[in-house]
């Protein structure tokens, strides 16, 4: 699964950034990246997200902000009854970041946006609906607007995100610090363990032979680019695989997740989800069904 590059912004229209209007088809599923930041607004539905090395659900009311090059998709949960033709989704806003700092260097004021930049380079997702409706009330005002009008509202957008706390960091910082580092050898890796991350029989010699390198050297290499073990982000995966059956099938078991995601026993994978959700499997139960 490998990420295709997509150009989001044609420069020749001579504007600074654009807001998309989106619909998604019943099967969208494109793995892709692009060099421009995102800010994605779901206005209905609910569906699931990849971002980085992360898998989370999202619904009607989730703001999501993705920084450059951090590969992504989303794959709606739809119900082609209640899902007519032509029903926007989501609406979708893409910025160069190079040309907002080229804006902002030389003002004192701004600098504190810098601070959203780093944030934005992992991925956010805002759940407060409230005020995630105020975004999506001044992207649509972006979108309507012109010239002048356009960038102080853009601004008024930066300005709400950089003061809302109530966010979730989505890509691991190891992932994210990878990204520019060696990327054909780390998106190799990362499309084999995707694909195969469910065989519990899966390791490292395996691992290694996909990216031609053996297996000393290629646990240096990937501890080095991305400080973990190439275990303890398999294990993310598989976790976060596990999260996403348990948020959408009701009527599989914690032991048929746990088999499906990968994991030949039970306690290993009660171990790893507590390591990595910070709670045990039958607790993130109970929370999905408050």
């Amino acid at each position: 699964m490998k990420s295709i590059l997509l150009n989001k912004i044609n420069h020749s229209i001579q504007k600074s950034f654009i807001i998309h209007p989106r619909i998604y088809p019943q099967a969208y599923s494109l793995w892709h990246h692009h060099k421009e930041y995102e800010v994605l607004y779901f206005v209905k539905n609910s569906g699931t997200a990849y971002v980085g090395d992360k898998i989370i659900p999202y619904q009607g009311g989730t703001l999501i902000l993705l920084c450059a090059d951090l590969p992504h998709m989303f794959v709606p949960k739809l119900n082609s009854e209640d899902h007519p033709d032509k029903v926007i989704d989501a609406y979708v806003l893409h910025f160069s970041v190079e040309i907002v700092n080229a804006m902002i260097k030389n003002i004192p004021e701004f600098k504190s946006i810098n601070n959203l930049f780093n944030n934005w380079k992992r991925g956010m997702v805002f759940n407060n609906i409230k005020s995630n409706e105020e975004i999506f009330k001044l992207m649509k005002e972006i979108n309507e607007g012109s010239n002048y009008k356009r960038i102080t509202l853009f601004f008024d957008l930066l300005n709400l995100l950089e003061i809302d706390n109530g966010f979730d960091f989505i890509a691991s910082s190891g992932y994210v610090n990878s990204i520019s580092l060696q990327k054909g050898r780390l998106e190799k890796v990362y499309d084999y363990s995707i694909n195969n991350f469910n065989d519990s029989s899966i390791c490292l010699d395996k691992v290694a032979e996909s990216i031609n390198m053996n297996k000393a050297a290629f646990c240096r290499y990937f501890r080095k680019v991305t400080h973990k073990t190439y275990f303890q982000f398999l294990n993310e995966i598989r976790i976060g695989n596990a999260c996403k059956i348990l948020l959408e099938d009701e009527n599989k078991s914690i032991t048929d997740v746990a088999f499906l995601s990968g994991f030949n026993n039970m306690s290993n994978f009660n171990r790893q989800f507590k390591i990595i959700m910070g709670q045990s499997p039958s607790t993130f139960l109970k929370l999905r069904n408050l």
